[in-house]
């Protein structure tokens, strides 16, 4: 790994209030060397390559903070956006695609719109696989250029139904019920079995993890899937390992309306009582927090996801930007796999989140600035490890994004804009040049890196094509879906 120079007319550290102009970076063995004027950094390292361009706004590669690494979309294999509780009745329908596969698939894309880290939530093809599964997964992401933290699923309770599941079975005709009951197993494994799981899966990929490009982290699927028991169990060993945790959270209605049945309060009201609230857990959607919520999560560091097209997408609600900002919370973004166009663009993501917001009215508008540092310093805070820090510093790593003004400019755009602000409004991963992850190209304008996404493209059709013609993913689940609507509109959940 040589040296590089870069220099476009605006980097943007990852942190400070504005881009400035034309400063140059030095990349060395993978971390920023030195950042200045590009004749002092051509004068330290002469032999280095020279990558310039007066359109450019470089910044620290985005971090995709929560993601699942699908490659197609269910709604690409006849499973319609609907209410996520709808929804994942609906999702025996997908195909079996390798992950490997559909991980560098989705990498490739990410690449090509800036991202250099994703946090990847995993959901197994096959429980008893698991470890294949993620080391495949880290694979198809390190083969794409991408950091990734692997994050192996757990949950022991409330499979399928939040709450008075036993009654919602009971209430089901036959043969329905019996097919519905025989497919909940709460429990698939142990804590031994899952805590073992990581072990393995940490032995495995040693050699990614101490070259910087994986981590793994404790993954209670959700609030209501996992007892307290199991997520205490989880923060003693993620603490006693240097590891974090990440979960969903309070994604919809139903869920916060599940903790104040349980508890009589709030899931992070609960959480700082037993003492699971902490820097060490992150919360993807998060979208059912209240302001005493958050303020609590001001205090203790957590960490928050907004999966802003997906809480579209599912119907699940809108996250509360404007009082993050004001809190100055610790949050990221993660394209949860449901873009709007599914198509993985991350610059789109910032701007459906930004414009997304809670609060109407003239005290509505969040800085944009607080959005680029989402994706940046603040976003990066998922990992527990210093995959990529979301800053462009000197001894920080070489993860960047050359960002085409011109082309976000297109057709028209006053010079004096602020170019973070414009390229919040108008970027799209068409503005994308070049991504770089540890002093590494990962994406670029031009024949060959194009011909790169349509192999992946092509690769994960055809293995799609071979599984559908085994098993066209054709199911009937009207009755069920109708029934799961009824019970949390009409009979289990009537606040709502």
């Amino acid at each position: 790994m040589g040296s590089l120079i870069v220099r476009g007319r605006y980097f943007w550290n990852g942190s400070s209030p504005k881009a400035a102009e034309n400063v140059a970076m030095l990349i060395e063995h993978g971390k920023v060397k030195a950042i200045g004027d590009m004749d002092s950094l051509c004068g330290m390292a002469p032999e280095a390559d020279r990558l310039e361009n007066d359109s450019w706004l470089i910044a620290p590669a985005f971090v995709d903070a929560h993601d699942h690494g699908r490659g197609i979309t269910p709604s690409s294999m006849g499973v319609p956006d609907d209410a996520l509780e709808v929804w994942l009745q609906d999702l025996n329908k997908l195909a079996p695609i390798p992950h490997r596969i559909a991980c560098y698939y989705d990498g490739v894309r990410m690449a090509a719109s800036g991202v250099g880290t994703v946090l990847h939530s995993h959901n197994p093809n096959s429980f008893s696989n698991m470890k294949e599964e993620l080391v495949a997964a880290a694979e198809g992401y390190r083969a794409a250029g991408l950091r990734s933290i692997l994050c192996p699923l757990f949950i022991d309770q409330n499979k399928r139904i939040y709450y008075d599941r036993n009654r919602f079975i009971a209430d089901l005709p036959e043969p329905l019920r019996t097919s519905f009951a025989a497919g909940i197993r709460d429990r698939i494994m142990s804590m031994e079995e899952y805590l073992s799981l990581i072990e393995e899966t940490r032995d495995a990929l040693q050699e990614l993890i101490q070259q910087g490009w994986t981590e793994l982290q404790l993954h209670p699927n959700g609030g209501q899937w996992c007892s307290d028991e199991s997520l205490l169990q989880m923060r003693d060993y993620a603490l006693a390992h240097g590891m974090h945790v990440h979960l969903h959270l309070l994604e919809t209605q139903y869920q916060a309306e599940y903790a104040r049945r349980t508890w009589g309060k709030s899931f992070i009201a609960h959480y700082q009582d037993i003492g699971f609230l902490g820097p060490w857990v992150s919360f993807a959607h998060a979208v059912w927090l209240s302001e005493e919520d958050m303020a609590l999560i001001q205090r203790s560091g957590a960490v928050l996801v907004n999966n802003a097209s997906s809480n579209l997408r599912l119907r699940s609600g809108v996250f509360d930007l404007k009082r993050a900002e004001a809190l100055d919370l610790t949050a990221g973004i993660g394209m949860d796999g449901c873009t709007l166009d599914d198509d993985q663009d991350y610059l789109r993501e910032m701007r459906v989140a930004w414009l997304n917001n809670r609060h109407p009215g003239v005290n509505g508008t969040v800085d944009p600035r607080y959005v680029w540092q989402m994706a940046a310093c603040k976003g990066a805070r998922v990992a527990a490890t210093p995959l990529s820090e979301g800053v462009l510093q000197v001894g920080h790593n070489g993860d960047f994004v050359c960002i085409n003004m011109d082309a976000v400019a297109f057709p028209y755009a006053d010079p004096n804009i602020d170019p973070l602000a414009l390229t919040l409004q108008r970027g799209t991963r068409r503005c994308v040049d070049f991504t770089f992850v540890n002093g590494e190209q990962t994406w670029g304008q031009g024949p060959c890196w194009q011909q790169k996404e349509e192999e992946a493209a092509s690769r994960i059709r055809d293995v799609l094509l071979t599984l559908r013609s085994k098993d066209p993913g054709i199911r009937d689940n009207g009755q069920l879906l109708s029934r799961v609507r009824d019970f949390y509109t009409q009979e289990g959940f009537k606040g709502f």
